[in-house]
């Protein structure tokens, strides 16, 4: 099966109806994925706009080729971190942009076929990289320190049993290295007091994969790097849309959101503000854009959607 086949696009209404397009638009769309949005919104800037559509994964890259052929002459696609829309602008002779699309979501093709161990549900080879970047999810699990663990499984998996978990990992690997999801998985269930762990909503190692991907990909770190930068490139007017799945995106596009609007960041016992606020943006969605229920019921993965998208002024 195809990545074009895994790909349903996620608020594709809201987000054609909230880029406010034009028919000259450049928009950059750095998560290709299946192109499921961009081929909306090549249509939706016809005749003269273009999408530049940047995806790490390469089979994104190939499988977009061919969706788009008959747009060929309005669509530049990259194999490259959306992190680096400075750069990428720069390769490709754009100097300003008329909005940015951002879709978070881990694909299904990724979770289903990539092989590549992001799934808790598959025995498969601890790899979790979107692209090729030389870390890998074996390299967190078998040489972080068990402080380092219990850190990234809190920050970023906001994991009760982050404690429990990284000494289980560090335990275990004394007697050999951990190679498989499924290793893994056994290593996080039975840190987990088995009482507690039935009472969990979703699978035990559900918080500990995605910290550990996120860490991987340096997910947040990009995440703040792309709203930075990439707010110096879009044109006044311009707006940036940011589909994210889990409260650690959302705060981030959100507090990163407020900062450009002018709203002050600080935390509540500063005595004074030390955030540098100053008005350059308007926040376009003052509460997240869910998802409609028969979204939902077509698309299951698209509950946790939360749509934010802010206008540069």
């Amino acid at each position: 099966m195809s990545l074009e086949e895994f790909h349903k696009p996620v608020l594709l209404k809201e987000v054609l109806y909230y880029l406010n397009l034009k028919d000259n638009d450049i928009i950059f769309d750095g998560t290709l994925g299946g192109a499921g949005h961009t081929i909306e919104i090549i249509k939706a800037i016809a005749p003269t706009g273009k999408v530049i559509g940047v995806d790490l994964h390469s089979q994104a890259i190939s499988t977009a080729t061919s969706k788009l052929k008959e747009f060929s002459n309005r669509v530049i696609l990259v194999n490259d971190n959306f992190a680096n829309i400075k750069k990428i602008l720069k390769k490709v002779n754009v100097k300003s942009i008329g909005g940015i699309l951002l879709d978070l979501g881990l694909s299904s093709f990724l979770i289903e076929r990539s092989e590549r161990g992001f799934s808790y549900l598959k025995d498969e080879k601890l790899d979790m990289r979107f692209g090729d970047n030389k870390m890998e999810a074996f390299d967190v699990v078998n040489r972080y320190s068990k402080e380092n663990l219990e850190e990234i499984f809190l920050k970023y998996g906001e994991e009760r049993w982050s404690n429990r978990i990284a000494r289980g990992i560090v335990n275990y690997r004394e007697g050999k290295d951990i190679e498989t999801t499924a290793e893994l998985v056994e290593i996080i269930k039975n840190a987990i007091p088995y009482k507690l762990r039935s009472k969990r909503k979703g699978h035990p190692a559900k918080r500990v994969f995605q910290a550990i991907r996120m860490e991987v990909n340096k997910e947040l770190d990009n995440l703040e790097t792309v709203i930075e930068d990439g707010f110096e490139v879009l044109k006044s007017g311009g707006r940036m849309a940011i589909i994210s799945y889990h409260s650690l995106e959302d705060r981030t596009v959100k507090n990163k959101f407020l900062q450009f609007e002018g709203i002050c960041t600080c935390p509540p016992d500063f005595p004074v503000c030390k955030c540098g606020r100053e008005i350059r943006a308007k926040i376009i969605t003052r509460k997240a854009v869910k998802p409609p229920l028969g979204e939902v019921r077509l698309n299951p993965r698209s509950k946790s959607a939360r749509l934010r998208v802010l206008e540069k002024l």
